[in-house]
């Protein structure tokens, strides 16, 4: 797999733990690979990790900053999303808290992935997608685990 054609579909947890353990004036060189990737259309999410990680009021942290430049690389919620995202949780219903008070993201992103494999690619036939997460992989439940089971 050439990382020159991956088309990566980042989750939360990712950009918090770029936030929390590896910040820009350390890692100057990993922030402006993840701002040009999103320049370049070549990293995505979805409009929950969106609100997620920028507030709607009051200040933003820096990973918050980079993403509010990028707001037209996180996806809205389709229809098709929809469906999948309950097939997603009928096979994996422990993916999310359903006691949590707003949406959570996972099941989403891994929806958006797959809609987008299925359909019209606007990447090009050579283009691999990677769904980038710091959730563990030893866990049945979190994205990597799903990930696997619908071949993403």
């Amino acid at each position: 797999m050439k990382s020159e054609n991956n088309i990566y579909f980042i989750d939360s947890s990712a950009l918090i733990t770029v936030n929390r353990y590896y910040p820009s004036k350390v890692f100057p060189d990993l922030w402006k690979y993840i701002e040009e990737l999103l320049k370049r259309k070549r990293m995505f999410s979805h409009e929950i990790v969106f609100d997620e990680i920028v507030p709607a009021i009051g200040p933003k942290d820096e990973i918050g900053k980079l993403i509010a430049r990028h707001k037209s690389s996180f996806y809205p919620i389709t229809n098709k999303q929809g469906q999948l995202a309950l097939k997603i949780l009928a096979n994996f219903p422990r993916l999310i808290d359903p006691r949590a008070k707003k949406d959570e993201a996972d099941p989403w992103i891994i929806a958006l992935v797959i809609e987008k494999m299925e359909g019209v690619s606007l990447f090009g036939k050579d283009s691999d997608f990677v769904v980038v997460s710091a959730e563990s992989e030893k866990s049945d439940t979190k994205i990597p685990a799903v990930c696997k089971h619908f071949k993403v």
